[in-house]
């Protein structure tokens, strides 16, 4: 499909360049052209061909969304909870309380996901970032104090972060519709099905486990880390509204793009890859201004130069 739409570009780049040096009105040659102007669009079809071929090949749909009337009333419950419920406690909460008392309860809260980022990233296949999780854990939760300082973050251990869906999603299994789920936001059917097993699975996983804390304690830390996402969240509120579109899409293509892009499955890759492609350089792997300087020359014989194009286009 790229490969095709680049070829069609070329086309009608040279298509352009052909009309704009043919010669004037009143030249013998007019009816020729006009004949043979004729003919392309008999081969290229009129816009409305144009339109219908670009229609049939879905760009105008966006992403599928076979749930959307289901997401759409989810979504809006969601917002309706968050702006008369968890958003003003988030204001409050990151109002009131200072960055010395918040940062290293945020902190606190992530160090103990680690050791759930490190299972999955050895059931990835992934032992290099496995151990990195590990050594982030063992080192915030000593030096770092029970991890409410990112010491390893500071000595070059940077976060990474990953999940059961990611996980699924490693190991080919579809992403499957886009869902929006009641006060968790956007997911996929894997994304989803990710949480469930995370959940199934929190005995073995959970550092609450280990540790043997009772149930209400776990349901306090949990709300407690819930607020502190959603009050490092805020800011993006704003860039939101201004952005003018429709949120529910807004957070529908942010949230799939990103989770495409940690998978790899972006399409920039791979337009990357076309155009590293060998095909499109000299030969020797090398493109530069001397290659279209003195690559090519023009029907006088010379080297085509900024002139050259001039002429052509005037």
């Amino acid at each position: 499909m790229k490969r095709d739409l680049l070829l069609s570009l070329l086309a009608c780049f040279f298509i352009a360049a052909g009309c704009a040096s043919s010669p004037e009105a009143n030249n013998p040659n007019d009816t020729q052209d006009e004949a043979q102007n004729d003919d392309w669009n008999d081969d290229w079809g009129d816009d409305d061909d144009w339109n219908d071929d670009w229609d049939d090949d879905g760009w105008d749909e966006g992403t599928s969304d076979p749930l959307e009337r289901y997401n759409r009333w989810v979504h809006s419950f969601n917002m309706t909870a968050d702006e008369y419920l968890i958003r003003p406690v988030a204001v409050t909460y990151k109002e009131q309380v200072p960055d010395g008392i918040r940062n290293p309860i945020g902190n606190f809260f992530r160090n103990l996901l680690e050791p759930f980022y490190a299972v999955n990233y050895y059931l990835q296949g992934d032992g290099e970032q496995g151990a990195r999780s590990i050594n982030r854990f063992f080192v915030n939760s000593t030096v770092g104090v029970l991890g409410l300082f990112d010491v390893a973050g500071s000595a070059g251990l940077e976060r990474e972060r990953t999940d059961l869906g990611l996980t699924l999603g490693h190991w080919g299994t579809p992403e499957g519709p886009y869902i929006v789920l009641p006060f968790l936001g956007p997911s996929t059917l894997r994304d989803s099905s990710g949480l469930a097993l995370q959940y199934l699975t929190r005995d073995f996983h959970s550092v609450y486990f280990w540790a043997d804390v009772d149930h209400q304690y776990r349901y306090l830390a949990t709300g407690l880390y819930g607020l502190d996402l959603r009050a490092g969240l805020l800011s993006l509120d704003e860039m939101m509204e201004r952005t003018g579109a429709d949120p529910y899409i807004f957070m529908r293509e942010s949230y799939l793009q990103n989770r495409r892009e940690q998978l790899g499955e972006d399409d920039w890759d791979d337009w990357d890859d076309d155009w590293d492609n060998d095909e499109w350089d000299n030969g020797n792997g090398d493109w530069d201004d001397e290659d279209w300087d003195e690559g090519d020359n023009d029907d006088n014989g010379d080297d085509w130069n900024e002139d050259d194009w001039n002429d052509d286009w005037d």
